[in-house]
């Protein structure tokens, strides 16, 4: 298996087809990546992960998480994945939301694919 490394102006890698990593930058910690993904029966899906934690914090109004690196940079992250999600017609799938993960089908009900 061969590693790659993301660079920190590097964004839109392409790992698998369907799997491309989102380098949002500096936000709730100084670097944050996401994914996007492209399931052929389901739909396209960001993974926002630390990015955006809930669906509170994606507002809108935009509301920052508790711990954040950068404000400013938070807020256009944000802003950018909402317009990635409008564009791709994407799901977000925050990365601390206990209510959006009940809703999800979990591994013991099935799969996505």
């Amino acid at each position: 298996m061969q590693w790659k490394t993301i660079k920190r102006d590097e964004d839109g890698v392409n790992l698998a087809q369907g799997v491309n990593v989102l380098n949002f930058g500096s936000g709730h910690a100084w670097g944050m990546l996401g994914l996007q993904v492209s399931l052929p029966e389901y739909g396209n899906i960001i993974l926002a992960s630390d990015a955006i934690y809930t669906a509170e914090s994606y507002g809108p109004p935009v509301k920052p998480p508790g711990i954040i690196y950068d404000s400013v940079g938070f807020v256009n992250t944000v802003e950018r994945i909402r317009k990635i999600a409008a564009k791709t017609n994407s799901e977000v799938w925050f990365g601390h939301d206990a209510q959006q993960f009940q809703a999800f089908r979990k591994s013991t009900e099935g799969y996505y694919e």
